[in-house]
């Protein structure tokens, strides 16, 4: 069996064709596949025009030579010239044009430096638009990790997503993303094209595991590496060859849309001066050759994986299903892969089904008396040869690799399913649309990076020896639950389920809203039944007990806030992560059956005011639903949010209603002792968080803040004031008197400019229990109730005592803003930092 890049295969295209993404990967605009081979090249020393580039015989021989090693494209850190995009267009080679701009400063403290960046994005955009060898723009690299921390990561994503905008706008054919790094991997641009991502690892094993966690980051888009290399002055050119090797394979495996190499060469400048420590590129200075050029030569063969490719049976279950199968069909013949039957199982279809199935000539058609899904799944189970069964749905498109990255996936003995991402393909009509970002959409299942709790069935490769060990799958599943009880079942049994992100289908979303509406009704008692058999793993209110964490259309890195990442102490932490902080908001139960229950309480009870407030609160509640979704959907149009509402309202009532009568019919009803689940969302921080105002402080010297702060220590320390650091949580380096009800907390960050020059910026951060917002709220809930009550001499002490309180509280925040603006110009003084007025 071969695994080539899919690239190796196709003739060098015409640049009359732009790079699209489609799903997981990257392809051209006739629909061949795109695989990035990348190099990156520069920042140079300006040459003789003034270009931050080689000379024009020295760039031409550069990506000549590129060309030649069988690399498609080269990765610029500034913009390209003219004699660049001439030679690129004449070698055939595609462009990732970084847009430059400054990133090593507080830009968003500058409103004037944000608008000067946004129109040298618009620009830079709107005047390469019409070259179509750019495969894709990247309107930012690397902010600093601490940076990021000091201006709030939600708040530098929103920048960023603007820049994309900004970008899209000027160029709207062309790819749009942002490059990240490790130490900022929750800075994840909702609206950009791919996740782009610049990586180094010594290990291949490492490399793996970072690429499984990168995957669940980028979601339903493209992973493209934009950044990967190993220093030969640390490790040597035979060491960086083998690397380069490795990290190719691991790319195709992973799933990956392509990876970008450091460097072309050894010579790059970086802050106008030239960088002589460290030696990436594939040639030194001088252009002579390194081992990694042969085998960039040797990357354009074809790649074969170890073991034996087993054969794999893949079983289409239809009813009614005529519409769709024919896209489906043509999908699976034109799989990559050596060994595979496909069998079609017709559950009593009264359309045109068979005719289709039929029409080609190496599909194996099966009709049953209609009986239900499962049963269908079983009897396809029993027909197969293959000893992998790979289910899908006639409403599914497979990607011509699916076989082929599912067959990766079952190297490991243990694995008995495995399954990658359903992606909802360009929508058929409006309602399709909206449907995709309405919620109840199906869903992976992860424990970790690739460990998988559930797999959806319309995307789900089980070992033919495993299924009938269970018993295969229950006939009483009609409809739905089918896979989730599978999975569960295997996993019981000891085995592994393994999320593969290359295995992609593109899986086609309800396109009216009866069918979504009958699709959410029939998982609600598809619920029941699994209840039924499986109590532990429900809760009180009905809903499933996951053990892992939900991915799926949404974002996975949705929610950046304080307590939901780990930047490591003082954000300094190489490999920072998010950790999802569970999506599900309290409020949220008001979008099920709990809300109208309450509103016929009040209506029973004669409270239509009460009522008229639940029926407001609950339609709030859809709303936040809604407006999240959409977010990440991009749906723009008015009538497009305002259906997503009304869905986003229907969906959990139609659901909870068929899942409570199904309890009702089945006798199903949850555990008292529910199982715990795997992963537990970090805890939101105990206190809010507000700024008294910012000290900016210089050294000409180069001292930072690590000077500064261990000043600040001594200053507590001799002071006797009890204070804490940051543990990797909090967005805060230290905070005095950390147990009491209002504490006084530092922020800091130092921003590197010229010639070892550095200004440190200090943020002066009250904090303030949560607690006292719910006491003031009670407050308030009293005070109502002695007006109601009329008991106006009670409420007159009690506003007398807010109004104190409200005296008092301006002047003891004042009193703590002076203790703090004179301990941090005390410490700054003694780190040798002149305050900047």
């Amino acid at each position: 069996m071969t695994f080539a890049p899919p690239t190796s295969t196709h003739p060098p295209v015409s640049h009359g064709q732009r790079v699209v993404a489609a799903g997981k990967f990257l392809r051209l605009e006739d629909g061949s596949p795109h695989f990035v081979r990348g190099v990156s090249y520069g920042p140079f020393k300006l040459n003789s025009r003034g270009e931050p580039f080689p000379e024009d015989a020295r760039l031409a021989a550069d990506l000549r030579h590129i060309a030649e090693m069988g690399l498609n494209t080269v990765r610029l850190y500034e913009l390209p010239t003219a004699a660049v995009l001439q030679e690129v267009e004449a070698l055939g080679l595609r462009l990732i044009v970084g847009i430059p701009w400054t990133e090593h400063v507080d830009f968003l403290a500058d409103s004037a430096l944000c608008k000067e960046i946004k129109s040298r994005v618009a620009k830079a955009a709107a005047n390469l638009r019409d070259h179509c060898c750019i495969t894709a723009f990247l309107v930012g690299n690397e902010i600093e990790k601490t940076l990021v921390r000091w201006m709030k990561p939600g708040r530098v994503r929103a920048f960023i997503e603007k820049l994309i905008e900004i970008a899209r706008q000027n160029a709207p054919q062309t790819l749009i993303s942002y490059a990240t790094y490790p130490s900022t991997g929750y800075l994840v641009p909702r609206n950009a094209d791919f996740l782009a991502v610049n990586v180094y690892l010594e290990s291949a094993a490492s490399f793996r595991a970072y690429l499984a966690r990168l995957q669940n980051l980028a979601g339903n888009q493209p992973l493209l590496i934009t950044e990967f290399g190993l220093d030969v002055a640390s490790h040597g050119p035979e060491q960086q060859a083998e690397t380069l090797r490795w990290q190719h394979e691991r790319l195709l495996k992973g799933g990956c849309a392509g990876g970008v190499w450091f460097a072309y060469t050894d010579e790059w400048h970086r802050g106008g001066k030239e960088v002589t420590g460290w030696q990436f590129g594939l040639v030194d200075r001088e252009r002579k050759e390194r081992p990694a050029c042969g085998v960039q030569r040797e990357l354009k063969a074809a790649w074969t994986p170890p073991g034996e490719t087993p054969r794999i049976s893949v079983v289409v279950c239809t009813r009614n299903g005529g519409h769709t199968l024919r896209a489906c069909l043509e999908s699976l013949m034109a799989l990559n892969h050596p060994d595979f039957e496909v069998l079609v199982i017709d559950d009593g279809s009264r359309d045109m089904t068979a005719e289709v199935a039929k029409s080609f000539v190496r599909v194996c058609y099966h009709h049953q008396e209609h009986a239900g899904l499962s049963v269908a799944r079983n009897l396809g189970a029993r027909l197969a040869t293959g000893a992998i069964i790979a289910y899908t749905d006639d409403d599914c498109i497979a990607h011509a690799d699916w076989l082929l990255h599912l067959s990766h996936a079952f190297e490991d003995k243990e694995v008995v399913a495995a399954g990658g991402p359903n992606i909802p393909p360009p929508p058929r009509n409006r309602t399709e649309r909206v449907v995709a970002a309405a919620p109840g959409a199906p869903a992976h299942v992860l424990l970790d990076d690739t460990e998988a709790e559930h797999l959806p069935g319309c995307n789900l490769a089980i070992r033919k020896e495993a299924l009938d060990r269970i018993g295969g799958f229950r006939a009483e599943f009609n409809t739905a639950g089918d896979d989730v009880d599978v999975c569960w079942r295997l996993r019981e049994t000891g085995g592994r389920l393994l999320f593969a992100p290359g295995a992609m289908v593109w899986h086609h979303r309800r396109f009216t809203l009866q069918a979504y509406l009958c699709q959410q009704r029939g998982y609600g008692q598809a619920e029941a039944l699994l209840m039924k058999h499986h109590a532990e793993r429900f809760g009180f209110l009905g809903g499933a007990r996951w053990r892992g964490g939900i991915y799926g259309d949404q974002h996975p890195a949705d929610h950046p806030v304080e307590g939901s990442i780990f930047h490591g102490p003082f954000g300094l932490g190489a490999f920072q992560v998010i950790y999802s902080s569970a999506s599900y908001r309290w409020w949220e139960c008001f979008t099920g059956l709990l809300w109208v229950a309450l509103l016929l309480l009040a209506l029973i009870c004669h409270q239509p005011w009460v009522a008229l407030g639940l029926a407001g609160f609950a339609l709030w509640a859809a709303w936040q639903v809604s407006a999240r979704n959409a977010a990440a959907a991009n749906l723009r149009r008015k009538e497009d949010r305002l259906l997503l509402w009304w869905l986003s309202f229907l969906q959990p009532v139609v659901r909870e209603w068929a899942r409570l009568c199904g309890m009702l019919k089945l006798g199903a009803r949850p555990s008292r002792h529910p199982l715990l689940p795997d992963i537990i969302p970090p805890t939101r921080p105990h206190k809010i968080t507000l700024s008294l105002g910012t000290l900016n402080f210089w050294s000409e010297s180069g001292a930072t803040r690590e000077t500064w702060l261990q000043e600040l220590r001594k200053e507590f320390r001799t002071a006797h004031v009890i204070f804490r650091e940051d543990d990797g949580w909090r967005w805060f380096d230290v905070e005095a008197w950390p147990w009491s009800e209002v504490s006084r907390a530092f922020l800091s960050v130092t921003e590197f400019h010229a010639d070892g020059r550095c200004l440190t910026r200090v943020r002066l951060l009250l904090r303030a229990r949560r607690s006292l917002g719910w006491n003031l709220m009670l407050w308030l809930v009293v005070a109502t109730i002695l007006m109601v009550a009329g008991l106006h001499a009670l409420l007159v002490l009690g506003v007398l005592a807010a109004m104190a309180i409200g005296l008092l509280l301006p002047l003891g925040v004042w009193v703590m803003r002076r203790d703090m603006h004179r301990l941090a110009r005390v410490a700054a003084a003694r780190a040798g930092l002149v305050e900047m007025r």
